[in-house]
């Protein structure tokens, strides 16, 4: 028994007033009267009566105290506490649609079997009057119905036909079953008798009280190109090396490798074919195709590589594979100085051949009477010299300038010498700079920079600043304002930090990789003014200098961009593939999520208040009796 109002017991105090007024209520007192005979037989017949009398008193004193002590218990409400039990006919169905779902046997896809049965197990959970939330898994799982009663059933089925009805399955990505069992806890926080239950063809090893039906058909098996890579090897030749796998069969499998644009030729060349035997003990090899395998003229460029699988396995979407960025794009850089150094064209060298895979970087040194072009480069290095006017269709580095070029929004001051221990001191923080110690970079002469429209300060000679970039869609400008001969600059590393900060920053790569997974995010980086990704459904249009796009679909994208000036295009692609561990249809995982649910368990109560009512009833009815006895 349980008191829902504990404060009602002060309604007790009542029974602690009748004590009260019992003891202090008057006995009887001896007096001497004149008796008569009545008066004495009266006292006679009274003497006879006073046993019964004491206890007609004990009695009725006995059901005040009850009476009142009901009283105040029913101020406190008293109740019976019992659990409410769940209801065990509630179901929760997760339906995996992750990618590998999409497999078929010559006949309906894991994803169609799938529905199927979550269809046929809602009816029987119906039709015992049971509640259904059914939850879509694929990369953010989400509730098609949450706890939808038998009235609903057809509600439900449209639901669950609208994924396989015009071509609708399920999605290329991988699913989302921590975020889906999340959800169903959402449902076992009201009913923790609710069953979950998970229609898969993934076999778990530990279920953790989920129920797992594995819709997966012995006969199903997959061949897949799970990735490709493209290595230029010492001699500057491409190695091809292709990731295969088969999963359910031994089979003896044919790799195809078709290169279009060989060496500049427009045409695709013959398929280059290797043939490998898998058996389960070995379900993933690598495929190497070397410049022995190409024939007579290795492989130095290309525009894209086709490699496929030619089987007829149970999934198709992941039996071929396309390679980007086997042709480098040009980085032109011109460098005019009127007192040149050798220290520029050793970065430079540097950064070709680290940069080998990505770009092919030219490098025009000007002689001293050679005019300087403000056009058609992607880096101009002015030392000393200054151009007229700004170039607009790439980066400008400008060192020592001691005038300004139009457009360049800088105001030039006197030159300015120091002691030559001089250090300089660091400014806003910039991506420029990273890994720079301008502590130890020592300057002997400077040039004033009197007003810089637009620049960020990155470091600072006196509060003066020395070093300035700007980093605008139409205007990328880094300023060094002083000359590198009075300077530690160039014997420091960080003069290559510099260099490559600058070149990584306002030169970006598009892309850092030709291929990626469903799911991933493909970070991009314009270089120009605008910047368009289309293909498989998609068109975005990105505004700024950077943007990040997660893809839900695989094939080739085309990534459009139009360069600071000119009318040009940069037109680049990228290849986005099935997860895969998605093709490896027959993998084994160690263990669905843990349901961790903080399930309170939800009390019912009984309110005793009609019983302690007919008690009471029935004692009051007794003190009427013995007062009405007692007054005769």
């Amino acid at each position: 028994m349980s008191w829902l109002a504990p404060l009602g017991f002060l309604g007790l105090l009542g029974v602690v007033a009748l004590i009260v007024i019992y003891i202090i209520k008057p006995n009887y007192q001896n007096k001497m009267i004149s008796s008569t005979f009545i008066w004495r037989l009266s006292l006679k017949y009274r003497k006879k009566r006073l046993p019964i009398n004491r206890l007609n008193n004990f009695l009725l004193f006995l059901c005040q105290l009850l009476i009142l002590t009901i009283c105040g218990t029913l101020l406190a409400q008293p109740v019976l506490e019992s659990e409410l039990v769940g209801d065990e006919n509630e179901r929760v169905i997760i339906l995996d649609a992750s990618a590998s779902m999409r497999l078929s046997n010559n006949a309906a896809t894991r994803f169609e079997r799938a529905v199927a049965d979550a269809k046929a197990m809602v009816d029987e959970t119906a039709a015992r009057g049971g509640m259904i939330s059914v939850i879509y898994a694929d990369a953010n799982p989400r509730f098609l119905t949450q706890r939808a009663g038998a009235v609903q059933v057809d509600e439900i089925h449209a639901a669950l036909d609208a994924l396989v009805s015009n071509g609708i399955q399920c999605s290329y990505a991988s699913a989302d079953l921590k975020g889906a069992v999340a959800l169903a806890e959402e449902v076992l926080l009201y009913n923790s008798e609710a069953q979950v239950h998970l229609i898969t063809a993934t076999d778990y090893l530990e279920h953790n009280g989920i129920q797992v039906k594995n819709i997966a058909d012995p006969a199903e098996w997959n061949v897949a190109v799970m990735n490709c890579t493209a290595e230029l090897d010492r001699s500057n030749h491409y190695e091809i090396s292709v990731d295969v796998g088969c999963f359910g069969r031994t089979e003896m499998v044919t790799v195809y490798c078709e290169i279009h644009g060989a060496n500049g030729n427009t045409s695709k060349t013959e398929p280059l074919m290797k043939t490998e035997s898998f058996d389960p003990s070995e379900e993933q090899k690598t495929v190497v195709f070397t410049s022995d395998d190409m024939g007579n003229e290795p492989l130095y460029s290309f525009d894209y590589l086709e490699v496929y699988v030619s089987v007829a396995d149970s999934f198709v979407d992941d039996n071929s594979f396309f390679l980007y960025g086997g042709k480098k794009q040009t980085i032109k850089i011109q460098y005019a100085s009127s007192v040149p150094n050798n220290y520029f064209g050793g970065v430079v060298r540097s950064l070709r051949q680290n940069m080998r895979n990505q770009w092919d970087i030219r490098f025009t040194e000007l002689k001293a009477d050679e005019k300087a072009a403000t056009e058609g480069f992607d880096l101009y290095i002015f030392e000393h010299r200054m151009p007229k006017e700004l170039p607009t269709d790439g980066v400008v580095l400008l060192v020592d300038p001691v005038s300004a070029p139009e457009g360049s929004g800088l105001n030039i001051g006197k030159t300015m010498g120091v002691d030559k221990t001089s250090t300089l001191a660091s400014g806003q923080s910039n991506e420029l700079m990273q890994f720079v110690d301008t502590n130890r970079i020592t300057i002997a002469k400077y040039n004033e920079i009197l007003s810089h429209d637009g620049y960020e300060e990155l470091a600072y000679y006196n509060g003066s600043p020395v070093v300035l970039a700007k980093n605008f869609a139409d205007a990328k400008v880094v300023v060094w304002a002083f000359d590198l001969n009075y300077s530690n600059l160039c014997a420091l590393p960080d003069f290559a930090f510099m260099m490559y900060n600058l070149f990584n920053h306002y030169v970006p790569a598009t892309m850092g990789s030709q291929a990626f997974e469903i799911g991933e995010t493909v970070e991009l980086q314009a270089r120009g003014t605008e910047l368009t990704v289309s293909g498989n459904g998609e068109d975005v249009i990105f505004e700024g200098n950077q943007g990040t796009l997660t893809l839900s679909r695989p094939g080739t994208y085309t990534v459009t961009q139009k360069p600071m000036a000119g009318e040009h295009l940069i037109i680049e692609n990228f290849f986005v593939k099935i997860p895969s561990a998605e093709s490896n249809v027959t993998k084994q995982v160690e263990a669905l999520p843990v349901i961790d649910v903080d399930t309170e368990v939800e009390t019912a109560y009984e309110d005793l208040l009609f019983y302690f009512a007919i008690f009471l009833v029935a004692l009051m009815f007794l003190e009427w009796m013995l007062q009405t006895k007692k007054n005769y």
